[in-house]
């Protein structure tokens, strides 16, 4: 009986010395799986709906514009957001509009495009915006 005694308390003590070396992640989800919980379902209508699941962009519609009597064809192309640098990221994601730009008389569609600021405003938490944008750069 003295030595399983002993013998638990050895082994005891060298499971409390090795716990102290190993760091534990005690959170539900990884950083990983909460961006792409968020990717997909931010706040409605998910990232991926527009940017598609990889973030490489898509093209979302393609449409006639007739201006002063002129056919223009248009098309709506969503960018890939896969490279870009986070702090463009993080302006663009909570921004409610697209800050002023000048366009060319020719530019009809771009001027129409950028004008009409598609992208929704989430009024995501910078922790969220993170997450994100981990997401999407570490995907594969």
């Amino acid at each position: 009986m003295k030595s399983l005694v002993l013998l638990l308390l050895f082994f005891t003590a060298s499971f409390a010395k090795d716990s102290k070396l190993i760091k534990v992640n005690n959170s539900f989800i990884t950083t990983f799986e909460y961006g792409e919980m968020l990717y997909n379902n931010p706040r409605g209508i998910g990232c991926d709906t527009c940017h598609a699941k990889d973030a490489k962009g898509k093209k979302i519609v393609s449409f006639q514009h007739i201006y002063k009597k002129k056919k223009y064809d248009c098309v709506l192309n969503v960018p890939n957001i896969k490279n870009v640098d986070y702090k463009v990221f993080l302006e663009k994601v909570n921004s409610k509009k697209n800050p002023r730009k000048k366009f060319s008389k020719e530019q009809v569609c771009e001027k129409l495009i950028y004008k009409s600021s598609i992208m929704p405003t989430y009024f995501l938490v910078e922790d969220e915006v993170k997450a994100i944008y981990y997401y999407i750069t570490n995907l594969k």
